[in-house]
């Protein structure tokens, strides 16, 4: 392959936090496997990935960053918000993400206010990536809602930066599950592909930022739309 300096293993390293949606506590989860492979085609490119279960930590319902004692967020937030490649994975319950995915997207909703009043979003110059299993279909549609949330919120997604696995998960192990997914050609030949253009748009946009309004946009916004006005 040609070379590239922004996929030069040889480069500053990159950070990525996996957001896991799985709701199991006491079991291995299978959207934490599929998460751990992605992580390791990040890893050749010099990116240092954290995969995060949501549920071991106690996220408090809300829209603020910090709901106030023994609430586990904040420290989360800060774990996001110093990572250049943010990853929603979660698994398909009843053809939408799982209610732990969609906790973490309801106590971002500050930065969405933070961007309307500023113009400038804490989320920008990152980079968005997907990950979904499930045993029904839906992947779609999950990957709309998900997209829909990072784009509007400053986030970049790159060209196929969802890795999905809709299948029979019965009678797996943790280790035999991944070996499954290294082995199965599409599944390995998403990973590959999804990791790299996350770490060529991280770079990318390291170097290059995009930039951003000043002074709010709040006046700017369409009545019953999603999404801002044009200049008038």
């Amino acid at each position: 392959m040609e070379y590239n300096k922004f996929l030069d293993p040889k480069s500053d390293s990159l950070r990525a936090a996996f957001l896991v949606g799985t709701l199991k506590q006491d079991e291995f989860s299978h959207t934490e496997v599929l998460s751990g492979l992605l992580a390791e085609n990040l890893k050749p490119y010099n990116v240092d990935s954290e995969i995060i279960r949501l549920v071991d930590f106690n996220i408090k319902p809300g829209v603020e960053r910090d709901m106030g004692p023994g609430d586990d967020w904040p420290k989360l937030l800060d774990k996001i918000l110093k990572a250049d490649i943010i990853v929603f994975a979660t698994p398909i319950w009843w053809g939408i993400q799982s209610s732990v995915i969609q906790r973490a997207i309801e106590r971002m909703d500050e930065l969405n206010d933070e961007l309307l009043e500023t113009g400038k979003s804490e989320l920008a110059n990152k980079i968005g990536g997907i990950v979904i299993t499930g045993a029904e279909d839906g992947a779609q549609h999950v990957i709309g809602n998900l997209s829909n949330f990072m784009i509007w919120n400053g986030m970049t997604l790159p060209p196929a930066c969802s890795l999905s696995y809709l299948g029979d998960f019965s009678k797996q192990t943790k280790d035999s599950l991944l070996e499954e997914f290294r082995n199965q050609k599409s599944t390995a030949s998403m990973a590959k592909t999804m990791a790299r253009n996350l770490v060529f748009f991280a770079r990318l946009l390291k170097e290059n930022n995009m930039p951003q309004d000043e002074g709010g946009v709040l006046q700017d916004i369409a009545p019953g739309a999603v999404g801002m006005r044009g200049d008038q």
